[in-house]
């Protein structure tokens, strides 16, 4: 894997910790739709890009990459839909499983414009999520 694939998953994971940081902070403001709105957000944004980058990096270890994806995506909804209660917490689960499965498919097709792409989709994601906070 290169180092610049290595810095691009490193990224996403900064990104998705401050946004996390941030919006615990003001977990007291988030209601039921945009708790689940961020549950299933960041997990399915993350599942498909942590997928495809992985998937363009490593194709020939489809199945790893699908089982870790899968698994960094469930665990990222689960910890954004634990800010709000257990059905918001279900919610990221559930679009975590699907991003998952969903990104390594992208990821063996792909090319670097897939992945400038995807990374910018990241950025922007995160960032509206927590711009959404209007306290």
């Amino acid at each position: 894997m290169s180092l610049l694939i290595i810095l691009i998953l490193v990224s996403y994971f900064i990104v998705c910790f401050v946004s996390y940081s941030f919006l615990y902070k003001v977990k007291n403001v988030i209601g039921y739709h945009l708790g689940m709105n961020l549950a299933m957000s960041s997990s399915g944004i993350m599942g498909i890009s942590v997928g495809t980058v992985l998937g363009y990096a490593l194709p020939a270890h489809y199945t790893a990459i699908t089982i870790v994806s899968t698994v960094i995506a469930i665990i990222i909804g689960a910890i954004f839909g634990a800010l709000v209660d257990y059905q918001t917490l279900l919610s990221g689960i559930s679009s975590g499983v699907m991003a998952g499965l969903m990104g390594p498919m992208i990821g063996v097709i792909a090319d670097l414009g897939l992945i400038t792409f995807s990374t910018i989709l990241v950025y922007f994601t995160f960032g509206i999520l927590c711009f959404s906070i209007r306290s």
